[in-house]
């Protein structure tokens, strides 16, 4: 089961969170994606959806042959809904905050 934590509810499972981080950017390979930044509307409109359940975060790579994660909403039965989120700036080369 998926977890939300917090640095003041669990400080404990907060780090290890924090140190699997960590731990892969100590390891990973040249030229790696770090991470990806997606818009809360684009996450809201997926969890708004009437069916909506759980997403599942699929890895890919795109045309260029980078990496990249794609959210898709899933219905209890843990069907597809057709619903994505594509597309979010990844880290590096984009480690600012982005204007949605």
């Amino acid at each position: 089961m998926a977890k939300f934590i917090t640095s003041q509810e669990n400080p404990e499972e907060h780090g290890k969170a924090l140190g699997f981080v960590q731990k892969y950017q100590e390891t990973k390979k040249e030229n790696s994606v770090d991470a990806q930044f997606f818009s809360k509307e684009a996450m809201q409109k997926l969890i708004d959806h009437p069916d909506f359940y759980a997403a599942k975060l699929h890895h890919g790579r795109l045309e260029d042959g980078s990496r990249t994660i794609i959210f898709e909403g899933l219905a209890a039965n843990g069907e597809s809904l057709n619903s994505f989120i594509v597309d979010g700036p990844a880290c590096p080369p984009c480690c600012e905050l982005p204007v949605f």
